[in-house]
């Protein structure tokens, strides 16, 4: 490879040849754009992983999971549009009985649960596409500044609710969007 200073701008080139014909055009176009030579281009990055990427969007979807379970419970369990969004199976079976409970008693949330941190414990395996469709996420979340209350104002939490939970759940890809499909266990901890 040949380093060569054309028109005052630094050019990498990969041979004399391509020198003169950078030359030559110059020379017919002064005012022109300096021309690429095009056999030197840079290597393409690699594209991330099917792991990387299933990871990322189960993150996001599972904060956005904790964030409709936020709205349903300060609507007092009816708004349930965002709990649809992002569960399924067993999880949003669970959410709309809780939503139903809050409904009942006349509850609602104050505040909202913070995600802490999330991050992978399991990863399913590439489907033929090439596609994961399933993996297992720890989070913890911080419940400190959410609680829910009474038609009166009165907090309803019981006594000894941990102020910081680590969630296990799994997430499913479901026609293409990531769900929080299980609780594989929610237990007291430390953020």
């Amino acid at each position: 490879m040949h380093d060569q200073a054309v028109g005052g701008s630094d050019v990498r080139l990969r041979s004399p040849d391509a020198h003169n014909r950078l030359q030559l055009n110059q020379q017919r176009h002064p005012a022109t754009l300096h021309a690429v030579d095009i056999t030197n281009s840079p290597t393409p990055t690699p594209t991330e992983s099917a792991e990387t990427k299933a990871v990322a969007a189960a993150s996001t979807a599972y904060r956005q999971f904790i964030a409709a379970t936020d709205t349903s419970y300060a609507s007092g369990g009816v708004n349930v549009a965002e709990l649809k969004k992002h569960a399924t199976g067993v999880m949003l079976a669970a959410e709309l009985n809780q939503a139903a409970t809050f409904r009942g008693r006349k509850w609602h949330s104050v505040g909202r649960q913070r995600v802490v941190w999330v991050k992978p414990l399991t990863v399913g395996k590439p489907d033929a596409s090439g596609q994961i469709n399933g993996l297992t996420l720890q989070a913890c979340i911080d419940g400190s500044k959410a609680t829910a209350v009474d038609a009166t104002g009165k907090s309803v939490k019981a006594p000894g609710t941990p102020l910081e939970t680590i969630d296990e759940m799994r997430m499913l890809r479901v026609q293409g969007i990531w769900k929080a499909d299980y609780p594989q266990s929610r237990k007291a901890g430390k953020c």
